[in-house]
C-alpha cells in the first residue's frame, strides 16, 4: 500500500512538473510572440511615418529627390529611403521606397506619388500647337504629337491633347506626322493624319488672347514685369540687336541656356531669328510686339553647342521655319501666318506636347507673379497626391 502510494506521489509531481515546463514554454512562446507583433507593428509605422515625412519634403520642393539611401533614425527604429523619379502604370510618378528595422524586424514600404506642382495648362492651349491663324504651311513636315509625354518622352495614356488647334481651317501641306488625343483615344503620329487629332475652326469661346498676358489670364505686363526680376533665370530685352551669322540676323544679347521667363519686346515688324544656344533651355519663351506683329523668320539652334530642345512654351506672333525639338507646347498669337512660302527638310524635328513641361513653366511663372491658374495649401505648395502604396 505503502508503495502504491509512493507512485501515486511521485506521479504527481512529474505531471506537474511537466505541466509546469510546458506552461513556462507557452507563456515564454506567448510572450516572444507579443514581442515579434509588437516589433513588426512598429517597423510599419516606423515605415509609413517615414513615408510621411517625405511627402512632406516633396510638397515643400517640388524637385526634391534622393537617389543615395540615407539612414535616419525614427520611433526608436531606424529607415533608409529613396525618391526618386519613375515610370508607372502609364504615367510619371515619383517613386519613394523606405526600408525601416526595428529590434531586427524590416518592413519595406513602396509608394507612388504624383509630382507636385502650382503650375498649369492653360486653358487656350487645346493642342501640342495651337494658333490664332492656319498653320497649313508653318508646321511644315514635322512631326506633332499632341499626346501627352513626361520630360523623358515616355506618353502618358489619354491624357494629351490635339496636334493641331486653329481658329481656321486645316490642310497637311507639306505631310506632316501628326498624332494626338480626342476624347480619352490617344492617336500615333501618321501621315495622313487622323481627323481625330485636328481641332480647326476653334474659336476659343468668341476671342483668341491677342498678348502672351491674356493667355494666362494675367494683367497686362505681368510677363514683361516677371522677366525683368531676373529670378530663375528670367531675362528682358526690349528691342534687341542683331547678330549676323552665315546670311541670317539673329536676336543677340540673351544668356543661354535659357530658363524661368525669357520676354523679347519687339518694336519693329523686320525678320529676324532667334538661334538656340547651349543645352537645357527651358521655360516660357516670349517674342512679341505691341499688335501681335513682330515677325520671327526662324527658330533654330547652334549645331555646335546646342542640342537643339526647349522644353517648355514658346509663344510668338508670327514665326516660320522652325528647326528645333519642342517638348511642351507652341502658341501663335497672330492671324496672320505664313501661307505662302514653303519649309521643307524639317522632317528631323518635332513638337511633342507634355503637360509636366507646361506646368514646370507656368509654375515659375506663379512663383514669381503670385499668379497661379491652380489652388495649393499650406507653405503655398500643392498637396502630393498618392497613386499606388504596397507593402
Amino acid at each position: 500500500m505503502s508503495k502504491f502510494i509512493m507512485i501515486i506521489v511521485l506521479g504527481a509531481m512529474v505531471t506537474f512538473g511537466v505541466s509546469n515546463i510546458t506552461q513556462n514554454n507557452l507563456e515564454g512562446n506567448g510572450t516572444k510572440n507579443s514581442a515579434d507583433n509588437f516589433s513588426v507593428i512598429r517597423a510599419k509605422d516606423i515605415a509609413d511615418s517615414m513615408t510621411e515625412v517625405l511627402l512632406m519634403r516633396i510638397s515643400n520642393s517640388s524637385t526634391y529627390r534622393v537617389s543615395t539611401q540615407p539612414t535616419e533614425y525614427l520611433n526608436g527604429g531606424e529607415v533608409s529611403y529613396n525618391v526618386e523619379n519613375s515610370f508607372y502604370e502609364g504615367d510619371s510618378l515619383i517613386k519613394i521606397t523606405v526600408n525601416a528595422q526595428f529590434n531586427g524586424v524590416i518592413k519595406t514600404v513602396t509608394t507612388y506619388a504624383g509630382k507636385p506642382t502650382n503650375g498649369w495648362i492653360p486653358p487656350v492651349i487645346r493642342g501640342a500647337w495651337t494658333a490664332n491663324g492656319s498653320l497649313n504651311n508653318t508646321i511644315s513636315d514635322m512631326y506633332i504629337d499632341g499626346r501627352d509625354h513626361d520630360l523623358d518622352l515616355n506618353i502618358i495614356p489619354t491624357k494629351g491633347k490635339f496636334g493641331i488647334s486653329s481658329s481656321m481651317a486645316f490642310v497637311n501641306a507639306e505631310n506632316a506626322e501628326i498624332g494626338g488625343t480626342n476624347h480619352f483615344i490617344d492617336y500615333p503620329m501618321t501621315f495622313p493624319e487622323n481627323p481625330a487629332v485636328i481641332e480647326e475652326n476653334y474659336d476659343w469661346g468668341g476671342t483668341f488672347p491677342e498678348t502672351p498676358d491674356a493667355i494666362f489670364g494675367y494683367p497686362e505686363g505681368t510677363l514683361k514685369a516677371a522677366a525683368q526680376t531676373g529670378e530663375f533665370g528670367s531675362q528682358y530685352l526690349y528691342n534687341p540687336g542683331k547678330v549676323k551669322i552665315g546670311k541670317k540676323w539673329f536676336i543677340d544679347g540673351l544668356t543661354y541656356p535659357l530658363s524661368g521667363i525669357t520676354y523679347i519686346e519687339m518694336t519693329n515688324t523686320a525678320p529676324i531669328g532667334l538661334l538656340l544656344q547651349q543645352t537645357g533651355n527651358s521655360g516660357i519663351v516670349v517674342i512679341h510686339r505691341d499688335g501681335g506683329n513682330s515677325n520671327i523668320s526662324g527658330v533654330k539652334f547652334d549645331k555646335d553647342n546646342s542640342d537643339g530642345l526647349l522644353t517648355g512654351l514658346l509663344i510668338t506672333d508670327y514665326s516660320f521655319h522652325h528647326h528645333i525639338n519642342i517638348l511642351g507646347s507652341v502658341i501663335q498669337l497672330s492671324p496672320n501666318l505664313e501661307t505662302e512660302k514653303k519649309c521643307k527638310g524639317n522632317k528631323d524635328h518635332w513638337v511633342y506636347y507634355s503637360s509636366e513641361a507646361i506646368s514646370n513653366a507656368t509654375e515659375i511663372a506663379a512663383e514669381i507673379t503670385g499668379l497661379s491658374g491652380s489652388v495649393g495649401y499650406g507653405f503655398g505648395k500643392k498637396r502630393v497626391d498618392v497613386k499606388y502604396v504596397y507593402e
